[in-house]
């Protein structure tokens, strides 16, 4: 069978589908060995509304539109809940390795033995879905921008065990212009401004794609602590 040009092209572009980069960087680790904690403390991760970008495609806006929601309102609620999501993974994921996990608030009554995560939001980007779905492979990608840190309490208040970085964008699925032709793509942005604002579930405020981010940045997060609690020998190498 002849290897043909245009199979090359699409064996090209679905080894791009579902492909979402994160990067996650050590910026600090504490070498000392501490015991194993009674519990885990999760946080959810700080935020300023003004470090959240709405989506800047047409859909967003006619959604807006209709809407009628403020942009400061929408900005305070897309990092609520991507900040809830990442803590939400954290808990979950933290109790399947073994330790017991908690949501926290505040400073609990007794600290125990405990181990604090915590982190902000450096930036939510959502994009550009219009540019995603028409053009797709990373145009108006979204954009989740973190920082983590992890504390042990101890007698002379917390010690500061690992702090990293966390970076996780939406991928590189094709939209409509490489699965459809340019021509059939023409109509699809109005489609999907009309398909857009006319969604009633939580969507319409927080994107597919930045609530994606959210659970990757989890997914690394989290790999990162297991390898940080293994060393610590607190569980078992994985």
């Amino acid at each position: 069978m002849r290897f043909q040009p245009a199979y090359a092209v699409a064996v090209a572009v679905l080894a791009l589908v579902g492909c979402a980069p994160t990067n996650v960087q050590t910026q600090f680790e504490n070498d000392t060995i501490v015991a194993r904690p009674q519990r885990v403390l999760v946080y959810d991760f700080a935020f300023s509304p003004d470090q959240v970008q709405l989506d800047s495609g047409i859909a967003a806006r006619v959604q807006e539109a209709m809407q009628g929601t403020p942009p400061n309102v929408q900005e305070y609620q897309i990092g609520r809940s991507v900040a809830r999501i990442i803590s939400d993974q954290l808990v979950a994921k933290i109790s399947a390795m073994g330790l017991p996990a908690e949501h926290a608030y505040g400073a609990p009554r007794n600290w125990m033995n405990s181990v604090l995560v915590e982190g902000q939001l450096l930036s939510v980007d959502q994009g550009n879905r219009t540019a995603r779905l028409v053009i797709g492979l990373g145009a108006g990608h979204s954009d989740v921008d973190s920082e983590v840190q992890v504390y042990a309490t101890g007698e002379r208040g917390l010690q500061k065990l690992a702090e990293f970085s966390a970076n996780a964008r939406s991928g590189y699925k094709p939209g409509a212009a490489e699965t459809m032709g340019a021509g059939a793509a023409a109509g699809t942005i109005a489609t999907a401004a009309v398909v857009t604002a006319g969604t009633s579930v939580l969507s319409e405020t927080l994107s597919a794609d930045v609530q994606a981010d959210a659970k990757r940045t989890a997914d690394a997060v989290a790999a990162q602590l297991q390898q940080y609690f293994a060393q610590q020998g607190w569980i078992a190498p994985q």
